[in-house]
């Protein structure tokens, strides 16, 4: 309860101070009430944060957000990042289903992205997996109709 008192001393404290320099500048001259006016605008704000402090923490999360996101990026991608880290991991490992599972999720978000089309077909292809090699072929070759030659033998 203390602490909360004193802010509201401080708050009125500060909103009399800003009264009193809007008053000052506005017995000045105009150039002569530039500093008092935004000195009495400096303490009008701090007097309303002082008073809410729900209202300072909404307003320092606002300010804040921008420079967080930089180390934290928001959720507001369309798709994830292209990696192809986890996909080549697995098919090295000979864990094909989970390795067809992330090609296919990089070719979800990049239909263009032709090595996966050929590293999935190149996996299907050491596993002996026709119907998977196949299948990668025959979407890279509706991509790419002229590449024919060049699909992995």
């Amino acid at each position: 309860m203390h602490l909360f008192t004193a802010r509201r001393i401080l708050a009125g404290l500060a909103l009399l101070a800003s009264l009193w320099l809007m008053a000052v500048a506005l017995r000045s001259g105009w150039l002569a009430a530039a500093f008092p006016v935004i000195g009495s605008q400096l303490l009008f704000v701090a007097s309303v944060v002082l008073t809410a402090p729900d209202t300072a923490v909404k307003i320092a999360e606002w300010i804040a957000r921008p420079f967080a996101a930089l180390f934290y990026p928001d959720e507001e991608f369309e798709k994830p990042p292209l990696s192809y880290v986890l996909a080549r991991k697995y098919s090295q490992e000979r864990k094909v289903d989970a390795a067809v599972q992330e090609y296919e999720k990089i070719l979800y978000y990049y239909p263009e992205e032709r090595d996966a089309y050929l590293e999935l077909i190149e996996l299907a292809q050491r596993v002996g997996d026709e119907e998977l090699r196949m299948k990668y072929e025959g979407l890279l070759k509706e991509r790419e109709p002229l590449e024919e030659a060049k699909l992995p033998k």
